[in-house]
Formats: C-alpha cells, structure tokens, sequence
C-alpha cells in the first residue's frame, strides 16, 4: 500500500463521516468519533481489496473503501454497536 493510498483512503472516511454528521445534524464530539470508525472501516477495507485484487486496481480499493467505511459507521452509529 502506497502513502497515496492511505490519503485517498482517510479522504473517503472523512466524506463519508461528514455526509452523515450533517444529515443526523450531531455534535462535534460525535464527529470526532465518526470520522475514527469511518477512517478504520475505509482503511481496513482497502487494505483488503489491495491484498485480494492486483496493487494496480484502484478502483477496487475506492469501491470497498466506501463499503467498509459506510459499513463500520452503520454499525457504530445507528446500530448502537459497542
């Protein structure tokens, strides 16, 4: 996993943390929290597909980097998983 991958993996935690912290209109002590779980689930994600697909199929690893980030945010937030 390249340094480029890492950003491009942080940047889709925080997007998707951001959308959903608007939408639920929260505070900024839960934001704090949401971009923790969204950045682990899209890095982990990643990580993931880089191991299972080609280093040269990015797509793959923006794709799961949504699903794993939008996946463990589901499970913290509206799941009340602890």
């Amino acid at each position: 996993m390249h340094l480029l991958d890492m950003f491009i993996l942080v940047s889709i935690g925080q997007v998707v943390a951001w959308t959903v912290t608007m939408y639920e209109n929260d505070n900024d002590l839960r934001l704090i929290g949401h971009i923790a779980a969204t950045t682990v689930g899209a890095l982990v994600g990643g990580y993931l597909s880089l191991h299972l697909y080609s280093q040269s199929n990015k797509f793959s690893m923006i794709f799961v980097g949504f699903i794993g980030a939008g996946l463990l945010l589901y499970l913290v937030r509206f799941r009340r998983w602890r």
